[in-house]
């Protein structure tokens, strides 16, 4: 069994409680993860902060890129990884 400990912010105190949604651009919305199995690296799509990155250690959540092509990311929602050879798409 693999367990994974994940901080998106480093303003984790702001996020938690019940007014969570009044913070959600400075706490981040993670909405799509995927796992390589082969690094053990969990990959993030976050709607705020774009791509990131926990490694198997868990911590705080590396960010590893905010656009593509020169082009911003919006509302980043998945993130996909080729199993075989650990690429992004």
């Amino acid at each position: 069994m693999i367990h994974s400990f994940l901080i998106i912010s480093r303003r984790s105190k702001k996020c938690q409680g019940t007014d969570y949604l009044e913070q959600e651009s400075l706490c981040g919305r993670p909405l799509g993860l995927q796992f390589c199995a082969a690094t053990g690296d969990l990959y993030i799509a976050d709607a705020y902060y774009g791509l990131l990155m926990v490694g198997p250690e868990g911590g705080l959540a590396t960010q590893l890129a905010t656009a593509a092509d020169g082009q911003p990311f919006v509302l980043t929602n998945a993130v996909d990884v080729n199993q075989e050879t650990g690429e992004l798409a």
